[in-house]
């Protein structure tokens, strides 16, 4: 059982890292990109830029989304673990107190969940493609210099 517990705080600490190096890199990207942009007139031909941007904006916001429903449901968790254990004041050990609060705990735990891991797919797709975007720029932009 100790074992499945490390293991379980392993794989979490594993997921935060990952969002927050996703979080991390977007906004770098982002930092990058108005540098690379900077003292240049708006043209047509930085739309994908401007698209990059967005998705690496939305692609913060769907991690920092991610993190407060995790937070959210480890709340939630730990409620609920107090709820089956009589520790919580409100409830006590009233047996059908304890299953209305179980079950309204564990469908707000559900919700989350699913919407931390709808997030979660979203981060990662709006980062990804927001690089995809920032390569048909550059290349956009290269093809450019190209004396025709």
């Amino acid at each position: 059982m100790e074992e499945q517990r490390e293991i379980q705080r392993q794989f979490r600490q594993q997921q935060e890292k990952f969002v927050y190096n996703l979080i991390a890199l977007s906004v770098t990207a982002i930092g990058f990109s108005i540098y690379k942009t900077t003292g240049q007139p708006l043209k047509w031909i930085q739309l994908p830029l401007g698209t990059a941007i967005l998705c690496w904006g939305l692609s913060i916001f769907c991690g920092l989304s991610l993190l407060k429903y995790v937070i959210s449901t480890l709340y939630a968790n730990n409620t609920y673990f107090d709820i089956i254990q009589g520790r919580n004041s409100e409830i006590g050990n009233h047996p059908q107190k304890i299953e209305a609060a179980t079950s309204g705990v564990k469908q707000a735990m559900d919700i989350n969940s699913n919407r931390a891991s709808s997030y979660s797919k979203w981060q990662e797709r709006l980062f990804y493609l927001g690089i995809v975007l920032f390569l048909v720029w550059h290349i956009t932009e290269m093809y450019q210099v190209i004396p025709h």
